[in-house]
Formats: C-alpha cells, sequence, structure tokens
C-alpha cells in the first residue's frame, strides 16, 4: 500500500472507532431507563415482563451493532498490518 493512502485509511479507521464509542453511550443510555422506571411498569409480552423484553431487545440490537462495526475495524487493523509488513525498514 502506497503512504498516500495510509491517511485516508487511519480516517475511515478513526470514524468506525468514533461510531463504536457512540454505540457504547447508546447502550448504556438505553438500559439506564429499566433501572430507573420502565421496570415499574407492569405491561407484559408474551407474558414476559416489560422490562425484561426491553433489556433483551437492546442487548440484541447491540451485538448487532457492535457486528456490524467490527468488520471494517477487522479489515483496517488486517490492512495496517499487512502495510507495514510490506514496507522496507530504513
Amino acid at each position: 500500500m502506497r503512504p498516500a493512502e495510509r491517511p485516508t485509511m487511519r480516517l475511515a479507521h478513526r470514524k468506525t472507532r468514533n461510531r463504536s464509542a457512540a454505540l457504547l453511550l447508546v447502550g448504556v443510555v438505553m438500559l439506564l431507563p429499566p433501572i430507573a422506571g420502565v421496570a415499574l411498569n407492569d405491561l407484559k409480552i408474551f407474558g414476559a415482563p416489560f422490562a425484561l423484553v426491553y433489556i433483551f431487545a437492546v442487548w440484541a440490537l447491540l451485538i448487532a451493532g457492535a457486528a456490524l462495526l467490527a468488520g471494517p475495524l477487522w479489515d483496517g487493523q488486517d490492512a495496517e498490518v499487512a502495510s507495514n509488513s510490506a514496507d522496507p525498514p530504513d
């Protein structure tokens, strides 16, 4: 990989890292309401308490989001390792 392509790859890698940090913050915010007030609700969905369904739904969505973000992070890491090993030592 040519040196001119590296800053673009680093920028894309940084954007993906920022998105993963945002996913973490969104997850924390979405999981705070069950602790505060959603657990006080007596609503049942398919016989299960709403708070339980909510927590598992948020958990599943966070896993799906992490899986979507893991691909670009892994590809960027592989490309960076390959470019570093392809450069001759100075």
